[in-house]
């Protein structure tokens, strides 16, 4: 989707105007530089040459005029003129030569008047490098005048239609779920998907039973007393909250509109122009006001709202993985409304689910007989570490925190989630990732018990447009959700659509089936419905946890357990109208063949470019999938038309969407891992710019060689340094994201193997077993009781056999190796050489005042670790380029507009 609007015209015509302004400045200085260089060539002698260079210098940079050669000491001057003695101060991007080097160049010259020791070999020495400083404005203003057009070509092509990845889009790509276009409207899997899509959508599920969904219901949460009492509870208490949200009276005011509002815009529901708009009230309070009572006016008859106009616009868009998602384009204040109850519904079920789950929920807990117990009291003692380093209460605690109803916000200031969050990124990928640490980690442990272990992975077809209407509104029907707020609801459910794509044409038809996407609302009917497999499975298995986000599974363990859950799974699939997607289901066994009559599914375990090797242990990189997206990420950068576009593409698909489906690395992965990915990594950049439409003669295949000739072509521009592509925009770079790095600087933190972890923590059990045994021998038991055998001796301590079974429950090293093991590596931060601190500080302004910034910045400690790597690895050829970290002043460039191309809601293509 391209820009639309006034927007291209204004951000360029703000260029314009900058780079305009830039013309001017650097004119002057061709002219200023030219008066400098021909008064020092006229000069009598090499100090008065080197005196006029300063002078000339001092002038072009700003800096105030020096009093060492007045005769006068009763001086008419500001003291804000004088030089600071302070060698910090600094001016930031005017060269190599900083206020204090002219100062005491200065000095130093009017002590050579008198001085033999200022010889004519040192002030040569000075006048090279202040010819070298000119040299390096005139670069600076020949990079801005450079990098204003590589803007312009930006800028040009938007309303062309050339692709805008934005921050939003890129951690879409992050998650596997981003929109990915530049090709135009018409791939055949397009038509396949809508179709399928339809056929699902406008047809109503016919193999669906109300009265048999209410009876498995019965069967399942009416089992025991405490469920009983539970479910009791959790019924009133939804319906106290629909029937006092129907009446509340006054519901949104303008300070609850503002999170609501923000809660929208973290959806991917709006487009474009509707989120203008709506920040554009967010910025009027009147505005804001008039807004909120026309919503409490709806929400006030809300039994007789309806979706207006003649159908709701639906628009299809593509993903990375070549999926098409489908979006309703309703009107702005619907839309308010619905997002205004979705997250008040959202956050209220969260609150109550999690109630029902911490009364009636099995632990699942590693219970010791009261035998076991007292033997363990006799032998070892009150045990000190049981309820601190308990493993099982860890597990809990985690899956309770991360995985449990997860698509409902927690409160309304957080406002919206989404599987695919673009607004949460770094959140949605701890959650997705932690997940595949914690089965690997998991594996390892039985293992290493000499175990088996089983894991099963699956999720829906088409969950989304496929969930039965009858099924939505009949779970929330017994959980006791009042009728007006079900008539809503269906209202709600049952949209006109028609597709933007068919334009005039369109045809308008009532949903039937699915709910609608990017809606918190459907986000609350979802979780409603999967709430109740969540809590069969727990049952069927004892306490087994079902790690669960949205409508994507998992379940690990014994075999035998992994059946129960199975078996819990397709019984509730059937009763709720729900079919498993085959190419997302399968099961992995470690260290077992399959049984003969296993019902579990067959199939790889998945996720992202990786497949769970069972012989491995571990997650591998499927290359083949890697080499479908190779020839899918050549076609859409042969699809930019401008570098800007093509540098965003890039680091969408390649440097967020690639490494970040190879999975964040763990310590239960091990440093194999990272060496795949990198490796990977290197393959995909080498095979992609082999091809002979994208390679470089004469040089090494690289992406900083593709784009210097890219640039060549188009700017006549060359001889780049590496940083100017690595380095960010408000240095004058490019902004590309470097993946190798990030991944190089956890490898160095992961310091043994995974099964290391484990083998020091069964040492160190060992070691407190026998600990424990000599001091009983020693000393008998702390209980000063004795147990005797049959044959009437007092029982020996015992075996460690007996010892070991409950380390679950009380074992402090496995604990500690567990949440080691589960770990992302940190990132481990090179180190500040001398020469990169002394180019840093050209980064301060006035007065040693640090620049801010979110990358290469004047102070080290607020670099991240990336940022530091890449200042620190290509700093030498910056400085010996431009004569400092930066590549232009910042004055001279139109960082807002860069901003706003880069951080606007811009949709790609396709």
């Amino acid at each position: 989707m391209a820009f639309t609007g006034a927007l291209p015209q204004t951000l360029r015509s703000i260029t314009v105007t900058k780079i305009n302004e830039h013309s001017k400045q650097r004119a002057l200085f061709v002219k200023q530089k030219a008066d400098i260089l021909e008064a020092a060539a006229t000069a009598p002698d090499v100090r008065a040459r080197a005196r006029t260079l300063l002078d000339g210098l001092s002038r072009l940079k700003g800096y105030p005029k020096n009093t060492l050669d007045k005769d006068d000491l009763d001086l008419d001057v500001d003291s804000s003129d004088e030089d600071s003695d302070d060698d910090e101060v600094t001016s930031p991007c005017m060269g190599q030569l900083d206020r204090a080097d002219h100062a005491n160049i200065r000095r130093f010259l009017f002590q050579g008047r008198y001085d033999p020791s200022i010889s004519d070999s040192a002030v040569r020495d000075w006048i090279t490098r202040m010819e070298n400083d000119l040299r390096f404005l005139e670069l600076r203003h020949e990079h801005a005048s450079f990098y204003s057009k590589l803007i312009t070509e930006w800028l040009s092509n938007l309303e062309d239609g050339d692709a805008l990845p934005t921050a939003s889009q890129t951690d879409h790509a992050v998650s596997n779920k981003a929109d990915a276009g530049f090709e135009s409207v018409g791939r055949p899997e397009m038509h396949e998907q809508r179709a399928q899509w339809e056929s699902l959508v406008f047809t109503a599920a016919t193999h669906v039973n109300e009265g048999s969904i209410s009876s498995y219901l019965d069967n399942l949460f009416t089992k025991t007393k405490l469920s009983r009492q539970a479910l009791k509870e959790l019924r009133e208490s939804f319906h106290k909250f629909g029937t006092d949200l129907a009446t509340k009276g006054e519901w949104v005011n303008v300070e609850e509109l503002e999170w609501v509002s923000k809660a929208l815009m973290k959806t991917d529901l709006l487009s474009a122009e509707k989120t203008t708009i709506l920040k554009e009230f967010m910025r009027n309070k009147e505005v804001l006001q008039e807004v909120a009572d026309v919503l409490n006016m709806r929400l006030a008859s809300l039994d007789s709202w309806t979706w207006g106009g003649d159908g709701i616009p639906v628009d299809m868009r593509r993903q990375l993985n070549g999926k098409y998602r489908f979006f309703m384009d309703e009107d702005l204040l619907d839309s308010l409304l619905l997002q205004y109850l979705g997250t008040t519904w959202a956050v209220q079920m969260r609150v109550l689910f999690g109630r029902f789950q911490s009364r009636a929920w099995d632990a699942g807990n590693e219970h010791a007989s009261k035998e076991d117990i007292e033997r363990r009291k006799y032998f070892l003692g009150k045990t000190k570490h049981s309820s601190v380093y308990c493993l099982n209460r860890f597990r809990q605690g985690m899956y309770r925190d991360k995985y449990f109803m997860s698509q409902l916000p927690g409160s309304t200031t957080e406002g919206a989630r989404s599987y695919d969050d673009d607004s949460q990124v770094e959140k949605a990928l701890d959650t997705k990732h932690s997940l595949l640490h914690l089965l690997i980690t998991e594996s390892l442990i039985h293992k290493h018990k000499g175990g088996n272990f089983t894991a099963v992975r699956s999720d829906y077809q088409w969950f989304g447009p496929s969930l039965p209407h009858a099924t939505v509104l009949t779970v929330l029907k017994y959980f006791g959700v009042p009728e007006t707020w079900l008539n809503f609801f269906k209202m709600f459910l049952e949209a006109p659509l028609k597709f933007l794509q068919d334009g005039r044409t369109a045809s308008t038809q009532i949903r039937k089936r699915g709910v609608p996407l990017s809606h918190t609302l459907s986000d609350v009917f979802d979780e409603a419905v999967l709430f109740c497999m969540d809590y069969a499975v727990n049952q069927k298995t004892s306490g087994g946890i079902l790690y669960r986000l949205h409508d994507d599974f998992w379940f690990w363990g014994a075999e035998e357990t992994c059946e129960r859950a199975w078996a819990a799974m397709t019984q509730y699939a059937e009763i709720m109208g729900l079919v498993f997607n085959e190419g997302k289901t399968g099961t992995v066994r470690m260290g077992a063949s399959p049984k003969k009559d296993s019902i579990l599914p067959p199939g790889d375990i998945r996720w992202g470019f990786l497949i769970l090797d069972a012989e491995q242990g571990r997650f591998v990189i499927d290359q083949t999938q890697v080499d479908q997206h190779i020839k899918e990420l050549d076609r859409q950068l042969s699809s930019c038309k401008s570098v800007f576009t093509w540098v965003q593409a890039w680091n969408a698909y390649f440097g967020r969407f690639f490494a970040n489906n190879f999975a964040i690395p763990a310590m239960c992965f091990g440093r194999d891992h990272i060496d795949m990915a990198i490796s990977t990594l290197s393959r995909i950049e080498r095979v992609l710019f082999s091809k002979p439409s994208n390679k470089t003669p004469n040089s090494e295949v690289s992406v900083t060689n593709y784009l210097r000739s890219v640039i060549a072509e188009r700017f006549d521009i060359h001889d780049l340094p590496e940083g100017f592509f690595y380095y960010p925009v408000e240095l004058g770079g490019l902004g590309l994201l470097n993946p190798y790095i990030r991944l190089l600087a956890m490898r160095e933190n992961i310091k043994e193997t995974p099964q290391q972890h484990l083998r020091r923590a069964t040492l160190h059990d060992e070691a407190a077993y026998q600990q424990a045994k000599e001091h009983f021998e020693k000393h008998g038991s702390d209980s000063h009781a004795t147990w005797k055998g049959e044959d009437g001796e007092p029982l020996p301590f015992m075996s460690l056999e007996e010892y070991a079974p409950y380390s679950m429950l009380e074992n402090p090293k496995l604990y500690s190796a567990y949440k080691n093991l589960i770990e992302v590596p940190g990132e481990k931060s090179v180190a500040a050489t001398a020469s990169f601190k002394k180019s840093q500080t050209g980064l301060r302004g006035p007065r040693g005042k640090a620049s801010k910034s979110g990358s290469i910045s004047a102070t080290w400690r607020e670099m991240t670790p990336y940022w530091r790597w890449v200042a620190e690895l290509y700093h030498d050829e910056m400085v010996r380029t431009y004569g400092s970290l930066a590549a232009v002043n910042r004055e001279f460039m139109p960082l807002g507009v860069i901003k706003t191309l880069k951080e606007r809601r811009f949709r790609w293509q396709g």
